[in-house]
C-alpha cells in the first residue's frame, strides 16, 4: 500500500524541536505584518493578531510535547 507521501517522519516532524522553529517564524511575521503599509491599519493589526495567536499555539504544542516527553522518561524508569 503506498502512503502518498502522507506519513511523517517522527524525526523531521518531533513537535518538540519544530514548534519552537515554527513559532519563532510566526513571531517574525507578526513583527512583518505591521510593517506592510499596502494594508489597512486595521488589517495589519488582525495579520498581527492571527500570527501571534499561531505562535502562542505552536508554543502550547511545544510545551505539552515537552510535558509528554517527560512523562514517558518517567514511566519508563520506573518500569526497569
Amino acid at each position: 500500500m503506498r502512503s502518498h507521501n502522507q506519513q511523517l517522519d517522527i524525526f523531521d516532524h518531533d513537535p518538540r524541536l519544530t514548534a519552537p522553529k515554527l513559532a519563532k517564524a510566526y513571531r517574525a511575521a507578526a513583527d512583518e505584518a505591521l510593517k506592510q503599509f499596502q494594508f489597512s491599519a486595521a488589517v495589519r493589526q488582525e495579520r498581527h493578531d492571527y500570527y501571534l495567536g499561531e505562535a502562542k499555539r505552536h508554543d502550547a504544542i511545544a510545551k505539552e510535547a515537552k510535558r509528554a516527553g517527560r512523562r514517558r522518561g518517567t514511566r519508563k524508569k520506573a518500569l526497569r
